[in-house]
């Protein structure tokens, strides 16, 4: 319908055929310049802008008025591009702020980079098929709007006010709106400024229940964010001082990293080994981690931060994780540490990657005072059988009562 009007109004312009794409309008340098004159665009030191046509005349705005300039790669296939005022030659701006060009003049930035200390985003300029004047909106419908703003957000940046600038023509009456859906807080046209008030809420973060591997496969970016994530996500140590016994796994999983407790999988058989071997009396939920304390069991590991698996950690990261796990247990001074796996021994006593390692007590202190057993890793995709796992776990469990 709005594609339509904009034709038979007279309002479309090239690129054509305006179907499938933000469309242009006639009067798009009008509406940026309106742009201009609000105290939210004025104060704002950088904006994101969206790559469409447009709103190519607010990203050459920006760049003239000193503002640093970030416009996400077309549909998220790479990073976002940052382009700096001061790397614009006066009269250059809308050279650099098109798609085409815009390269030459600024740098595609890691994820790391776009964080708020690094990257103080100030407003967030979108482009819309159609909009309401509550806020709503609609774009290609495919989301990337959505995303970019999300992305924002899963990077720490506050919620942002949203501007989008339309023809007109682009106001309808009503638009369904999904919770995922970015919502807009003031809508530009050539003639007007119209504050929407919206009732609607913008995305907090990544839906990542939502996301499709076509989608990490379509979109890199996301999975370059959701590895970001996982690293800076860890899993809070179950310690005290004195404990009977401490279970050391390699590092947090995603599901123990997503949840913020220990052995989270839906498949992780810790929580049954630790009951049936007698450490504790009934089966644990992984939120009940913190209960662990009353029975005088710790849980910690190597590495804090979390990964897809163990290939994602290099030797060096995990050799340094064994030295300040050597350190953690002197501090605790558990009675006996349990590393859960041959690799999680190796690098706690400093050995080779490759030094043989049987299961069970171990005949050497690497802490003086606290003894080691090896015990399988309690994830299901171990090859150790359960009826193995169990006996170790119980071997360890008698090793303290008898000692």
């Amino acid at each position: 319908m709005v594609y339509r009007r904009l034709r038979e109004g007279g309002a479309a312009r090239f690129p054509f055929p305006i179907e499938g794409r933000i469309p242009n309008f006639k009067g798009a340098e009008r509406a940026a310049a309106r742009l201009r004159e609000l105290e939210l665009y004025r104060r704002a030191r950088a904006l994101k802008v969206n790559p469409d046509t447009p709103q190519l005349p607010v990203r050459a705005m920006a760049l003239a008025d000193g503002k640093t300039l970030y416009m996400p790669t077309p549909r998220l296939r790479g990073a976002f591009l940052r382009i700096r005022p001061e790397d614009v030659p006066r009269g250059e701006e809308r050279r650099a702020a098109q798609l085409s060009k815009a390269a030459a003049y600024g740098r595609f930035v890691p994820l790391e980079e776009l964080a708020p200390e690094a990257a103080p985003i100030d407003l967030v300029v979108v482009g819309a098929v159609a909009v309401t004047r509550d806020g709503a909106r609609a774009g290609k419908g495919e989301g990337y709007a959505d995303y970019e703003y999300a992305l924002l957000r899963e990077l720490g940046h506050p919620e942002l006010p949203v501007v989008t600038t339309v023809h007109p023509l682009q106001l309808v009456d009503r638009l369904p709106v999904d919770p995922h859906d970015l919502s807009v807080d003031v809508i530009v046209t050539p003639d007007a400024v119209i504050e929407t008030r919206t009732p609607y809420p913008k995305p907090r973060g990544i839906r990542w229940d939502a996301v499709t591997e076509d989608d990490l496969e379509a979109m890199p970016v996301l999975r370059e964010l959701r590895a970001l994530r996982w690293e800076r996500m860890t899993v809070p140590d179950v310690l005290a001082p004195g404990l009977e016994v401490v279970f050391v796994g390699l590092n947090p999983g995603r599901a123990s990293a997503t949840a913020g407790h220990h052995f989270a999988g839906p498949n992780n058989l810790f929580w049954r080994l630790l009951h049936e071997a007698g450490f504790v009396p009934r089966v644990l939920r992984p939120e009940e981690d913190r209960l662990l304390l009353r029975w005088g069991v710790g849980v910690t590991n190597v590495v804090p931060r979390a990964t897809r698996g163990e290939a994602d950690l290099g030797w060096d990261e995990l050799a340094a994780g064994g030295a300040a796990l050597r350190a953690k247990m002197a501090r605790y001074r558990p009675r006996l540490v349990v590393l859960l796996g041959k690799q999680v021994y190796r690098v706690y006593a400093g050995l080779a990657r490759t030094a043989r390692v049987d299961w069970g007590l171990q005949p050497r202190e690497s802490v003086a005072g606290v003894r080691e057993f090896v015990a399988p890793n309690p994830s299901s995709r171990s090859t150790v059988p359960y009826a193995e796992r169990l006996r170790l776990f119980a071997a360890a469990r008698a090793w303290l009562r008898g000692n």
